[in-house]
């Protein structure tokens, strides 16, 4: 998945939870744990692979389901001493959807099963490419451009698009947390 996909999947599911259990929308600061959850994995294990050569691949340490427990108890401990055990919530619940959905990617037709993905250090997907970071986003992005433009509306690009219109929306009907609360922010220094 790439980042926007694992962002919109986790937002989602936390604020179908915020909604639903607590009653209201996600806060911004429940929303940067959401974030910062959602992109861990990959902010960690794509340098280690990519740029810096210590990994084989792109799903090693950040994605290891041996290593996202200690991962998801040390934001517990922190969040527990602010007294703010949601936030911890809402990074574990963003990271694990970050997991499964890199287990199975429920938005590609071609996506089929592969736990291999969490099992390091006992067991990696195989990697035969190569080069830095840059050199792997830009390949990524370019294939997925020209899937997006050489294919035409494919019921997968309109799956898609019908999904970031509708997380989107949700966001907006949340009240734009992390984006409402910078608005409010730079109104009252303005004020000052």
């Amino acid at each position: 998945m790439w980042p926007w996909e694992h962002l919109a999947f986790a937002y989602v599911l936390y604020s179908l939870f915020a909604n639903a259990v607590l009653g209201r929308s996600p806060t911004g600061r429940e929303a940067i744990a959401v974030v910062l959850g959602s992109q861990l994995p990959d902010l960690v294990d794509k340098p280690l692979a990519w740029t810096v050569g210590i990994t084989e691949t792109g799903y090693s340490i950040g994605h290891s389901i041996f290593v996202a427990p200690v991962v998801c108890l040390a934001v517990y401990a922190a969040a527990a001493q602010r007294s703010d055990r949601l936030l911890a919530g809402a990074f574990a619940l963003a990271y694990g959807s970050h997991l499964a959905t890199d287990i199975y990617d429920p938005l590609r037709e071609s996506s089929r099963l592969d736990p291999r993905v969490v099992l390091w250090p006992l067991e990696s997907p195989p990697t035969g490419d190569h080069g830095g970071f840059v050199d792997h986003f830009v390949l990524y992005l370019v294939r997925y451009v020209n899937e997006l433009l050489t294919g035409g509306v494919t019921p997968s690009v309109a799956l898609q698009l019908g999904l970031g219109v509708a997380v989107v929306s949700l966001w907006l009907v949340d009240g734009a947390p992390i984006a409402a609360d910078g608005y409010r922010w730079l109104r009252g220094r303005l004020r000052a």
